[in-house]
């Protein structure tokens, strides 16, 4: 048995977390070491109580459940990357609680030490998805990795925006052999090519409601910093920004609707000054270019595009807002059978972006 293999065998021990793993090794000198302690050698350790002892004596036995792990990760080109690993995230060793291991698909590299967490609520407005998006992308393009859960609504449209431009990280609340949600597994093969997924959990665990908030230390703990796109006063991504700051790390905060639920958390932060309120990817990298990170950032140049003097003026009358086609009509005066034909044509010269039940928003 190697270290590595030891390791794994005590992240299977349900009772024991990755700082009472640690001071096992700092104790007997190994993982390799620990596993061949007696109980009598383990009860005389402070915080070693009969609970552990109990789950002790059956995770030892799991021999051949670790071995599977092993196989499984193997088949998947999952690599384990314990925390004295060179490729383990420097950034993540600072927090108290850092995992023991990392399950890692993709690849690790040095510019990620350069990266940035992206959050927000799973049922996110147009607003929320367009600007994570935004954010992700130009942010990715100024040199920062995005890492966010992979979760549905804002962490999905920031890992597409940064793929775009740039790298981004997804750490999963499940076994990379359980990835969810399920309709994320095309993206996540993407973020494989250009960044990595990672979890801490062992390859066949699936998702569970406990280990979401337990992956969000990650999130914000391997992070430069942590963006809060849109999310109500209690929700998971809110946990990941308190998780940011408890560990000193910077807030930032994008406003919203005041009579909007889902960025009350957003507006709560900024009251209480414990996040910065920015509304574009140069307040974040204006706040670290001051921290001499070497960062560029270039916005691309809208391409032109021809439009018929029609279309012209309609596109001019549109505010920057969704609007349904009864609403465009009514600002406009226009016709619905022509505005239909004017909004398909500033659809496909993708200037006006159509949302489900005719929406309409201005690019």
């Amino acid at each position: 048995m190697d270290e590595l293999e030891a390791l794994v065998i005590l992240s299977s021990i349900s009772s024991l977390g990755s700082i009472k793993i640690r001071l096992l090794i700092q104790h007997f000198g190994s993982a390799v070491e620990a596993l061949k302690a007696k109980p009598s050698e383990l009860s005389l350790i402070p915080g070693f109580g009969p609970k552990i002892m109990q789950s002790w004596e059956l995770g030892i036995k799991h021999d051949q459940a670790c071995r599977a792990n092993f196989d499984f990760a193997e088949r998947l080109g999952v690599e384990i990357v314990a925390f004295t690993d060179s490729k383990y995230p420097k950034r993540l060793l600072d927090i108290a609680d850092h995992p023991i291991l990392l399950y890692v698909k993709g690849e690790l590299i040095k510019q990620d030490q350069r990266c940035l967490a992206i959050v927000g609520t799973r049922a996110a407005s147009i607003y929320g998805k367009e600007m994570a998006y935004r954010l992700g992308r130009e942010l990715a393009q100024a040199g920062f990795t995005i890492v966010s859960g992979l979760a549905r609504g804002i962490d999905t449209a920031a890992h597409q925006g940064a793929l775009e431009l740039g790298r981004t990280i997804g750490v999963l609340g499940s076994g990379i052999g359980c990835l969810y949600p399920e309709e994320n597994r095309a993206l996540a093969d993407a973020m494989c090519d250009n960044g990595a997924v990672i979890s801490e959990f062992s390859m066949n665990t699936p998702p569970d409601r406990t280990h979401f908030p337990q992956r969000n230390r990650i999130v914000s703990g391997m992070t430069l910093g942590t963006v809060l796109i849109e999310a109500p006063e209690r929700s998971g991504a809110m946990l990941t920004v308190e998780k940011a700051i408890a560990q000193g790390r910077p807030a930032f905060a994008l406003p919203g609707r005041a009579d909007q639920e889902f960025f009350k958390g957003n507006h709560l932060l900024i009251k209480s000054k414990r996040a910065d309120l920015i509304d574009c990817a140069e307040d974040v990298i204006n706040y670290f270019d001051e921290l001499t990170l070497p960062l560029v950032f270039n916005r691309p140049e809208k391409p032109k595009v021809a439009l018929e003097k029609e279309e012209e003026e309609l596109l001019h009358r549109l505010p920057t807002i969704e609007l349904s086609m009864e609403e465009i009509g009514r600002q406009t005066g226009l016709p619905i059978i022509r505005l239909n034909v004017l909004l398909m044509s500033l659809v496909l010269k993708k200037v006006v972006k159509q949302y489900p039940g005719k929406i309409y928003k201005k690019v």
